[in-house]
């Protein structure tokens, strides 16, 4: 349903609009106007009259003859009008809070220009061009703000609430008078939707339909902003965290500024007890307009798990300029940081200094736990110990306990356990099986220790570690490792992001600097610094290395983060990673890094942050048992998240007999338990909605217990909504989006003052319900006059031909 087309296309649809009422006498008609025709000819074969003179008398005379013989059929004209109150208009009124902000110093709210648009009239009726457009059309009031209502009338206008779901208000229109007589939709609205992109998708579906088919919509502008008005306002942000300690948590801001602000403005962070965590400066471009800029807030202090952060944008100026509102300064962002501690197992070859840093690293780190599985003596011994007839075990153990699993035994290496959770965990040495490895840990570090140690059955378990339950593989330098411990041609040294085959010749890297590659520095979790500057000054400082693995080449697709430069110049891959499966891999080349953290105490503490940053990165992104995922729904009236849990038994399989428990903690402090529903579509899902329409934000924690009542794991996402700050965002009208609507749907654009107008231009459209009028044009005065003015034309030509 569109406007009919003017001009040209509308005279074709007048002689289209033509019929005749007497049909049956067309042969009346024929044979008359045929007779007529025939005597004319013949008449004036005989006539003096020549050229041109005859030739008109000739058209005049037969065309008198045709109007005659076209009376005979009874000519009418048809003429379609809308059915009276049987096609619908809708006309929905926006009735969101944002229109209560006055718009300049000293002009009304744009809801005074809509009250007064939809007022009655002293009695009691509605507004003249509502009134006119009740006439023709059957009226059907909506009220739009956080969903679209059908109202008797426009007197519960209150303007309440934040919001302004204008695209799924017409979604919602047009799903309501699907099969209705809808001949168009009136907006009264400023045009700035809270669902910006549910509107885009509305608007495109509309252009994609054939023009009979789409809904004309005229949107009514409401307001105009001043000029000189001002606004400071946060459109975006986006938290992403980092294993880089002095800024753990990074804002990417995005942030508008309407007219000039002398002054500089700045971003700051607010913890959820209102400390604040970092500022930054903000540099708006010149203008009068809106403009954007964006800004990077690193800041730190932020704990581990769930939280929720206030992001705010202020004047710094000791007198701050009026604005038009600052409930659009504030926007609150969720941040996860992960809640461990993470079980990281350190598989070492012989006792080192390697293993003594690492732990002194992260011994106040609570996020990381690490398990040491270290040999002590090798498989073989060197020397025979001479115990009792039959005796096969070291009788240095004797006395303690009995001989039981514990024992060392000649025929196997002798293994210390260190920091293990029970006394069980690791007792039969480097599991054997995936219930005891993929649940116990998130990463392998593997120093010094040579390929034969492991049984081709553990070395396939760390290969499915990696690839499969999404772990992490280290594997760091020494005299055992890489190629000296016969990793080739191994499942763990396929999976480790350099190739292991022998090294040129040349002698060992001696005197080798660290240095960082372009995509190390990049690398959040690579850097110690914040600027590249103060890096390279770092960088300066780091003590050289004596004992490197010479690695040939990396893998295709790894990622080269670090290079040592021996002193005959040699350049030496140092650290590398890959993405193996689901999981990662790495490996460091430098046997003696622990020499960093005996310079001094500075490059001691140093060292020490390059290891939790390291060990951080190893844990990353590897999922444990019970994993929580969340989708935010925007599309409805009120956001909705859906919640997905994946459970996972102690090999990493998916387990469906688990329940899981959800709740939602919301940020002022009530709670609801949700209902998780076992997936069809995947095996160990569990799925749960929760649709929040009075809410600034809240946390959603999902607890899984097993078939005996044991607790699996828990997991915890967060939402933030900020309903004031996306309906504050933008203010004044929005014009161009208004009038994209409108040419997208075959409606116009108009103004409040222009209202009067609608009514004209809605009995214009191309209308579902019609009903069409005859009007006779046989018996008309003027098809006889003209009759008559041709036969006194003819007449003319010939009188002044000499002929009577």
């Amino acid at each position: 349903m569109n406007a009919i087309a003017p001009s040209a296309p509308a005279v074709l649809a007048d002689l289209s609009s033509l019929a005749f009422a007497n049909e049956e006498w067309a042969w009346v008609a024929a044979g008359c106007g045929g007779a007529a025709l025939v005597a004319l000819v013949v008449g004036y074969l005989r006539t003096p009259l020549r050229g041109g003179r005859r030739i008109a008398a000739m058209g005049l005379k037969a065309l008198g003859f045709a109007l005659l013989a076209l009376a005979l059929l009874e000519p009418v004209h048809l003429e379609k009008t809308p059915q009276t109150h049987s096609n619908d208009v809708a006309i929905v009124a926006d009735n969101s809070a944002g229109l209560e902000v006055p718009l300049g110093e000293g002009r009304e709210a744009p809801s005074a220009e809509l009250r007064a648009a939809l007022a009655p009239s002293a009695a009691g009726d509605p507004p003249a061009w509502l009134g006119a457009i009740a006439e023709t059309f059957r009226v059907q009031p909506f009220l739009a703000d956080r969903g679209l209502r059908q109202v008797g009338d426009f007197s519960g206008l209150d303007f309440a609430r934040a919001s302004t779901t204008l695209g799924a208000a017409l979604e919602n229109i047009e799903s309501r008078f699907r099969g209705r007589p809808l001949a168009a939709a009136v907006l009264l609205t400023d045009g700035n939707a809270t669902d910006p992109a549910v509107l885009e998708a509305w608007i495109a579906r509309q252009q994609a339909l054939p023009p009979a088919e789409r809904v004309p919509v005229f949107p009514v502008v409401l307001g105009e902003i001043d000029p000189a008005a001002r606004d400071l306002s946060l459109v975006r942000v986006d938290a992403s965290t980092s294993q880089f300690e002095d800024a753990q948590v990074t804002l990417a801001v995005e942030a508008a500024a309407l007219g000039e602000f002398p002054d500089p403005v700045e971003v700051y962070a607010l913890d959820g007890q209102g400390e604040e965590l970092g500022k930054r400066e903000l540099v708006f471009p010149p203008g009068d307009g809106r403009r954007s800029a964006t800004a990077r807030l690193r800041i730190g202090g932020v704990p581990s798990g769930l939280s929720f952060l206030t992001v705010g944008i202020r004047q710094t100026a000791a007198e701050p300029l009026p604005q038009l509102t600052e409930k659009n300064d504030r926007l609150r962002v969720v941040v996860d940081r992960g809640a461990g501690p993470y079980r990281v197992l350190y598989l070492g070859g012989r006792p080192n200094w390697e293993y003594k840093f690492l732990r002194r690293a992260i011994a106040g780190d609570a996020e990381l736990d690490l398990v040491g599985l270290i040999r002590i003596a090798r498989r073989e011994p060197k020397f025979e110990w001479r115990g009792r007839t039959g005796e096969s075990s070291n009788p240095l153990f004797r006395g303690f306990g009995g001989v039981d699993e514990e024992t060392q035994r000649y025929d196997e290496p002798v293994l210390i356990r260190l920091n293990t959770a029970t006394p069980e965990e690791l007792r039969d040495g480097f599991p054997k099986a995936a219930e005891e490895l993929f649940a116990a840990y998130r990463a392998i570090v593997i120093d010094d220790l040579e390929a034969d140690f492991l049984t081709q059955e553990q070395m396939n378990l760390i290969d499915r570690f990696v690839a499969q339950r999404g772990g992490t593989v280290v594997m760091l330098g020494g005299k055992e490792s890489f190629q000296g411990g016969g990793w080739n041609n191994t499942p763990v040294g396929r999976l480790l992001p350099v190739y292991l085959d022998p090294p040129d010749g040349g002698g060992p890297a001696l005197g080798a600097v660290w240095n960082l590659t372009r995509e190390g520095s990049l690398e959040e979790w690579m850097r110690l610094r914040a600027s590249n500057e103060e890096e390279e000054i770092r960088l300066a400082h780091m003590p050289a290395f004596f004992a490197v693995n010479r690695l040939p080449a990396i893998k295709p697709g790894a990622d080269l983060l670090a290079t040592v430069t021996d002193d005959a110049g040699r350049v030496h891959p140092a650290l590398v990673t890959q993405r193996y499966g689901e999981g990662k891999s790495a490996v460091l080349a430098v046997a003696d890094f622990w020499r960093w953290g005996m310079k001094d105490e500075e490059q001691r503490l140093e060292f020490e942050k390059a290891w939790r940053q390291f060990l951080r990165w190893t844990v990353t992104d590897a999922p444990g048992r019970v994993e929580l995922r969340k989708e935010e729904l925007n599309e409805g009236a009120i956001p909705l998240t859906r919640v997905s849990v994946r459970v996972r038994d102690l090999a990493f399989d998916p387990q469906d007999d688990a329940a899981v428990r959800v709740t939602v903690r919301d940020l002022d402090g009530t709670e609801r338990d949700l209902a998780a529903e076992p997936s069809l579509a995947e095996p160990g899902l569990f799925v749960a909605e929760h649709l929040s329409e009075e809410s600034e934000g809240y946390r959603i924690e999902a607890v899984a217990i097993d078939g005996e009542g044991r607790e699996i794991g828990r997991g915890e996402v967060g939402r933030t909504l900020n309903p004031e700050a996306a309906e504050y965002s933008r203010l004044g009208p929005d014009r161009e989006g208004l009038a994209r609507l409108a040419a997208a749907t075959g409606g116009e654009l108009l103004v409040v003052d222009a209202l009067p107008r609608l009514p004209g231009l809605l009995r214009q459209l191309d209308l579902p319900l019609v009903e069409t009028k005859q009007r006779p044009l046989w018996h008309t005065p003027w098809l006889f006059l003209l009759a008559l003015l041709c036969f006194l034309g003819e007449w003319g030509l010939r009188r002044r031909g000499g002929i009577l």
